[in-house]
């Protein structure tokens, strides 16, 4: 017996991973750092015990140096997450303190060592597991009415019960808005802003409108319900076809009951401008693969319609999220740089991106010309200001008196630490001196007294470059500083183990409140819903329910979808394929914005993710099978 266990000569190297992952990183602070729990430290020696039949015994992969470098990205990710929100305090960050002293930096990098041979033995078998399916799938067509209909009747079981439809604080503020609300109490107005893009108070008004002046203001809500469905539940199904196309049957099956799901009911039922933004990036997503693909397949030439697809989903796609507009432009300027390496035609991509210029410049010059107020640059800035915050918060002595001065102009110095949370930057971002979020009646009432502005001038705008300045001074003089502020604010966006445990919380299936009366447009009183609040507390327990499914739960979890890239980019680099590293442009373009953000763990940021990451994952298989095919030609 023991003759056969020394033959296996890594067995040490699988012993010392399962202590590695017996670190822990306690809450609150102790030296006591291996009292894992008996149910983990079962599991995770399963997890050994699994890798180690399948890698050493059966020998089905062998673990090489790409899989132990990205088994180190995951370990990083998975150890200073832990390590970082450790005995989390609102404004300081105690977890550091595993970094401090010999034994703990000893205990510490016994876990990333540990943690990285099980993640790079995960890695290789899972690349085994993804070249075996790709082996075995074949194309599977789903029609495209089965589908439509399968999505259509899921989703009705959610909208059925929050009729005529729900309405987000944003699309309450949006209407507000449009209809030039004036809030007695406050003695204010709304005017149009883009803070939630004007094109899509646009529409969403309008739709209301119609519906309202045909009936009532139920009808209109209604009204607006019924077309973001049929929207959303279109470009799904293409979704689910391209998907069972290129990854076979499983896949497919996954996805549709995945997009089937309250991930995404939840949102159709709901008027906010988040619903169609995940549809249109997942209608521009797939537009995107469809030329790479069209550039791989040499006997199927691409056609004019599918450049005017790809133009209409990109302005759509960028119109319903600001930030979405950077995303469209890098992806197509990557994309034509692809093409001009494949030696494409670039004639019409070039069009395509001609007229997307043309038409968005157009619409700002529009915006511009009616005076929409531009949403206020906080928006963008929530890591920034929580980072130079917190170095202010627990190192002030190493800001000059004229840093402070110029950070006071921004972000008012005596109201940094009672406004500050690691893992929200509202309160701090309702600080700067233009807001156009506004949600709260105190902001309002700054508002009105000229406390505050809605929109800048050049002396806010000089402070604010300055503030950049500081910002970025600070960062030279404190980069890990940075660094930890970066991971512990997302720590929930990089480590899918940390993720809150009330993963719907975020969703839009919360028990129904009584709307603010700040945000009440005039209509208000006659909106009403079908059901009382008793039947809808009991559609949201049974949509809790559907969601706590495992493949549901695992998709909505929120650091999936960053995880999922990590490994895509990992099989992209196994595979040698540059095609499938342009493919994954966009999705890199939104796993970056979305540790951005001003709250972390929010389901809604990575909703759209999770939409492309499945399409991602079926050209990755695609990928695979054509990868398969040559080299069973060559043999």
């Amino acid at each position: 017996m023991l003759d056969k266990i020394k033959k296996y000569k890594k067995l040490k190297l699988w012993i010392f991973a399962v202590f590695g992952m017996g670190v822990i990183y306690p809450t609150p602070i102790s030296n006591d750092r291996f009292g894992q729990p008996f149910l983990n430290v079962l599991v995770n020696t399963l997890l050994v015990l699994t890798l180690f039949y399948f890698i050493e015994v059966r020998h089905l992969v062998e673990i090489r140096f790409i899989d132990y470098f990205f088994g180190l990205i995951f370990s990083i990710l998975y150890n200073f997450t832990f390590l970082f929100i450790a005995d989390e305090k609102p404004y300081t960050i105690m977890g550091t303190y595993y970094l401090h002293g010999a034994g703990n930096i000893l205990i510490t990098t016994l876990a990333i060592l540990g943690w990285t041979i099980t993640f790079a033995g995960a890695l290789a078998l899972c690349s085994f597991g993804c070249q075996k399916y790709s082996n075995y799938s074949e194309k599977s067509f789903f029609k495209f009415e089965r589908v439509f209909l399968v999505i259509l009747i899921s989703w009705s079981l959610v909208i059925i019960f929050f009729l005529p439809g729900q309405i987000s604080w944003d699309a309450l503020k949006q209407f507000c808005e449009f209809e030039g609300k004036r809030v007695a109490n406050l003695d204010f107005m709304y005017v149009p802003t883009n803070h939630n893009p004007w094109f899509v108070t646009l529409l969403i008004g309008s739709i209301f409108n119609i519906g309202n002046k045909i009936l009532n203001p139920n009808f209109g809500i209604f009204l607006v319900i019924l077309f973001q469905t049929l929207i959303s539940a279109f470009i799904y199904t293409k979704v689910v076809q391209f998907i069972g196309q290129k990854s076979g049957k499983i896949m497919g099956i996954v996805s549709l009951v995945i997009f089937a799901s309250p991930i995404f009911s939840s949102y159709v039922a709901t008027i906010d401008k988040s619903t169609l933004y995940y549809a249109f990036c997942a209608a521009f997503y797939l537009c995107y693969v469809k030329i790479i693909m069209g550039v791989k397949n040499k006997h199927k030439a691409l056609h004019t319609n599918d450049y005017l697809l790809y133009l209409l989903t990109m302005v759509l796609f960028s119109q319903f999220r600001n930030d979405a507009l950077y995303i469209s432009i890098i992806s197509t300027l990557i994309l034509l740089s692809f093409l001009v390496y494949k030696h494409v035609n670039i004639t019409k991509l070039l069009l395509v991106l001609l007229s997307f210029v043309v038409i968005i410049s157009g619409w700002k010059a529009y915006v511009h010309k009616i005076n929409i107020v531009p949403g206020a640059s906080s928006e963008a800035l929530t890591i920034p200001t929580r980072q130079v915050s917190y170095v202010y918060i627990n190192n002030p002595n190493s800001l000059t008196k004229k840093d402070k001065k110029i950070i006071n102009k921004i972000t008012p110095l005596d109201k940094i630490k009672k406004n500050y949370d690691i893992n929200s930057g509202d309160n701090l971002k309702n600080l700067f001196p233009v807001n156009t979020f506004l949600n709260n009646p105190s902001l309002i009432k700054e508002v009105v007294q000229g406390k505050k502005k809605m929109q800048s001038n050049s002396k806010i705008k000089s402070d604010l470059r300055e503030y950049l300045k500081v910002w970025l001074k600070a960062g030279l003089k404190h980069p890990f500083t940075y660094i930890k502020v970066y991971i512990a604010a997302n720590s929930f966006y990089l480590n899918p183990f940390a993720s809150p445990t009330n993963l719907y919380g975020s969703l839009f299936i919360n028990f129904p409140t009584r709307v603010p009366y700040y945000v009440e447009p005039n209509w208000v009183d006659k909106y009403n819903y079908l059901f009382n609040d008793s039947v809808r507390l009991k559609a949201r327990e049974f949509i809790g329910l559907i969601l706590s499914f495992p493949v549901i739960a695992f998709f909505l979890n929120t650091a999936i979808a960053t995880w999922f890239l990590i490994f895509l980019l990992y099989r992209s680099i196994k595979l040698r394929n540059l095609d499938m590293f342009i493919i994954l442009v966009p999705l890199i373009g939104l796993v970056g914005l979305s540790t951005l953000v001003p709250i972390n763990g929010y389901s809604r940021y990575v909703i759209g993710e999770i939409a492309i990451v499945l399409m991602a994952f079926a050209c990755m298989f695609s990928v695979e099978k054509i990868n398969i095919k040559r080299r069973g030609q060559r043999g």
